[in-house]
């Protein structure tokens, strides 16, 4: 998530953790803390593309160390914010504020489909529950209307109220925005079970085993990507669980095994893997300066191309001599740089499927010029 919403989660948490009568500093502390493991950022300054997949969401995101330095913050806070009679007995409460605080921001991150490493250092692991897009304007909105209400509000115990409500509600949204993830792969599986049910036109056959996952798009949680994987192809498409409609489904062959294995045997290649989570789809492709190996990110992309995304990696390649330099990564791939909002909106809330059809292998809701997957 942005770090203003993290703020806003670590604000609202210490105010609803506090004892009412407790407001020196409670909001800013919960603030910073809440928005700090986002530090992170700086561990791969002067690094490259590939350093930054491996420290973001690292460290400073582990549910154990932040859970052990939590206290320590909370001391200090203690020292520096507590008063009046209660100050020996506001202790504890500083401890709880500052770990809960700290708490809050990899737990959000957690049900966004970026991953995190939440055990470190006991596993390098990246956990993701695909309920929430990264920024989500709609739940920023309701922390920010429990900030404002509880300052508008004269009464302490009143301002705690309005915390713990603020909390409740966005708490509540984001277990909705998992069930639509939930309705989204039901949707789409009872469409995918279709094309296996008619393998003579392009479906698969019968017993053929596939892994079908949705994953959250932008700005908003009804429009779904929705990636199936099978030994056959791999297909991409899109689903708006508040309208839904047939899925337009961009279809490529299989990941490129000979170009996996040569992505693999790279210290580059294997963080890739490892940040997709199993998502990565090795391909082949010819471009201007001849053969490359590329992989792209199937969680993440702006068109129905599952060789589009806006994670890749690619490196020049020999068919004979195999990869002939290191890979590099790139944050979005040409023709996926945009969105096109009002399409996107459209497409995620349109009253039934009577608009236009989208052209065969992309959605008509990002922009770019996206070729056919076939």
């Amino acid at each position: 998530m942005d770090p203003f919403t993290q703020a806003a989660l670590g604000a609202l948490t210490a105010r609803s953790v506090a004892p009412a009568d407790m407001a020196r500093g409670v909001l800013a502390a919960g603030a910073v803390l809440g928005a700090a493991p986002d530090i992170d950022v700086l561990f791969s300054v002067g690094g490259d593309f590939f350093d930054n997949l491996v420290h973001h969401r690292g460290y400073t995101h582990s549910l154990i160390l932040l859970a052990a330095v939590g206290p320590l913050f909370g001391h200090w806070l203690w020292r520096r914010f507590g008063d009046g009679r209660r100050w020996r007995r506001q202790h504890c409460w500083w401890l709880a504020i500052a770990t809960l605080a700290l708490l809050s921001h990899p737990l959000l991150d957690w049900l966004t489909p970026y991953g995190t490493q939440l055990l470190l250092p006991l596993t390098e692991q990246r956990y993701a529950v695909n309920a929430m897009p990264i920024i989500e304007p709609f739940y920023s909105l309701i922390l920010l209307v429990g900030l404002l209400v509880g300052a508008l509000l004269k009464v302490p115990r009143r301002r705690k109220i309005a915390a713990i409500a603020a909390l409740l509600v966005s708490s509540s949204y984001l277990a909705y925005g998992w069930q639509q993830n939930q309705l989204a792969e039901r949707l789409a599986g009872e469409q995918f079970a279709a094309l296996r049910s008619a393998p003579a036109a392009g479906g698969l056959a019968q017993g053929e085993d596939y892994l079908l996952q949705a994953f959250p798009t932008v700005l908003q949680l009804h429009y779904r990507r929705i990636v199936v994987r099978t030994d056959a192809e791999v297909l991409v498409g899109y689903l708006s669980t508040w309208a839904p409609c047939p899925v337009d489904w961009g279809r490529a062959p299989p990941g490129d095994r000979s170009v996996g294995l040569a992505l693999a045997n790279t210290r580059e290649g294997r963080i890739f893997d490892w940040f997709s989570m199993g998502w990565s789809y090795p391909f082949l492709q010819r471009t201007a300066n001849g053969l490359e190996a590329a992989a792209s990110d199937l969680r993440y992309g702006a068109t129905s191309n599952p060789r589009e995304s806006f994670f890749s990696i690619s490196a020049r390649f020999d068919p004979v001599q195999g990869l002939l330099e290191g890979p590099v990564g790139a944050w979005s791939s040409p023709s996926a740089t945009s969105v096109d909002l009002r399409e996107l909106f459209t497409a995620a809330y349109a009253p039934g499927c009577t608009r236009g059809a989208p052209e065969p292998g992309r959605q008509p809701t990002m922009s770019g010029d996206a070729a056919s997957a076939h």
